[in-house]
């Protein structure tokens, strides 16, 4: 039982990637980007398509935000409250995340940066596929969303939603450009698809204030998470292009907390994310076996920690 179905997983992943970039447990070259062109030009490809929210590849992105969002607007409450940056007078109901400075690493056409902004948070849309970001400027414009993109304070159609700018580049260049510059990092399903979790990991900490915010969104390298992410979500519900995934790049929750905590970020909170196949909503759980999100910290370094290919199953992360 138990066993055959170990060795099935294993043939399956080792089969369903031919041709395709090894583990990160596997990658030990120091890289000056993390940036996988090939994974980049599937997202490029389907670009003019972020927006279509019912029948678009990107349309369980677009049910996933709110509980992504949730949870990043809880976090940040609990967070900043804690220190003397954010104070009860500095947050508006309609606007908790006000005062902020985020950046949405892997922005894609602005899903995130948008509702952020619309939170009342300063926003800067990174990402390293230009037509990615000339669509996410085009939104912005049709949603009449603020531009961050010059200082003058004239009024504008943006009411009280925070600035959004949206540049084309790699967290790596940018966190030499900007380093310890934002108050919260979010690379939200994006860190299974670079070429070294590691190499990312240690730019969202050089780009990130030492009292800020990490937030990292994948899915867990688990039986469960390659059943329902590729073989339910790609192949028997075609919910996303074929080959958007690649399994040997998913990380198991205490893989992730280590691969953070070994660029200096220390794990504070996770959360499984659960979709409802008959309400076609997602919702927060206890349960990290496919979908999870992550909040981080500033951390110790320590650069001696495992790398987890033994800790699959670390009760912590159960």
């Amino acid at each position: 039982g138990r066993k055959k179905g170990l060795d099935y997983f294993s043939r399956f992943i080792n089969n369903n990637n031919n041709n395709r970039s090894s583990s990160f447990v596997t990658t030990r070259t120091k890289t000056t980007t993390t940036v996988d062109t090939r994974e980049t030009k599937k997202f490029e490809q389907d670009a003019e398509l972020w927006w279509r929210e019912r029948d678009g590849p990107f349309g369980p992105l677009h049910s996933m935000n709110p509980v992504r969002c949730s949870f990043i607007k809880d976090e940040c409450a609990e967070h900043f409250s804690k220190t003397r940056r954010r104070t009860p007078t500095t947050v508006v109901d309609n606007r908790p995340l006000s005062g902020l400075r985020i950046l949405d690493v892997g922005c894609g056409g602005g899903l995130l940066s948008e509702s952020l902004s619309r939170l009342g948070a300063d926003v800067v849309g990174l990402d390293a596929g230009k037509a990615n970001v000339e669509a996410a400027k085009r939104r912005q414009k049709e949603s009449q969303l603020d531009d961050d993109g010059d200082d003058d304070d004239d009024d504008n159609s943006g009411g009280n939603n925070g600035k959004v700018k949206y540049i084309c580049d790699t967290a790596e260049d940018l966190g030499e450009k900007e380093p310890n510059s934002f108050d919260v990092v979010c690379a939200l399903e994006v860190i299974e698809h670079v070429t070294d979790p590691r190499v990312f990991a240690n730019a969202l900490r050089k780009l990130v204030k030492d009292d800020g915010l990490v937030f990292v969104s994948t899915i867990s390298k688990s039986m469960r998470g390659v059943l329902g992410a590729i073989v339910f979500a790609e192949r028997m519900a075609k919910m996303v292009p074929a080959v958007t995934h690649d399994a040997n790049k998913f990380l198991h929750p205490s893989e992730l907390a280590i691969v953070l905590e070994r660029a200096g970020l220390r794990t504070n909170t996770m959360a499984g994310m659960e979709y409802n196949l008959m309400t076609k909503q997602w919702k927060l759980t206890g349960d990290l076996g496919i979908n999870y999100i992550a909040s981080a910290t500033v951390g110790t370094f320590d650069e001696k920690l495992p790398l987890a290919q033994e800790d699959v199953h670390d009760k912590r992360y159960q």
